[in-house]
């Protein structure tokens, strides 16, 4: 009986954990509060050029494409405009 005990270690070792039930994190369930960095009147822009809006967004704002390089500092009175490759705004961050 106990000669198997060692080869049942082993066994469960190499047992995979089941996978997790929820998939999402929290970031993704968390709603964005835009108040701190003045983005509350462009959160309707989602889907629309960034191009007609430019002009009309906050000091410290940065817009961002698919492939520009940004700096992970945190600045929460900053709003972030993540654009696709035509231009069109696809979420807003504050940070």
């Amino acid at each position: 009986m106990f000669r198997f005990l060692p080869i049942l270690i082993l066994l469960a070792a190499c047992s995979e954990d089941p996978a997790p039930q929820n998939t999402t994190t929290a970031a993704e369930d968390a709603p964005v509060d835009l108040a701190f960095c003045k983005g509350e009147p462009f959160a309707d822009a989602i889907g629309q050029p960034v191009s007609n809006m430019r002009a009309e967004l906050p000091e410290r704002s940065r817009v961002l494409g698919p492939d520009d390089i940004a700096t992970q500092d945190y600045r929460i009175d900053r709003l972030n405009v993540y654009v696709n490759d035509a231009g069109i705004i696809q979420r807003l961050t504050c940070g």
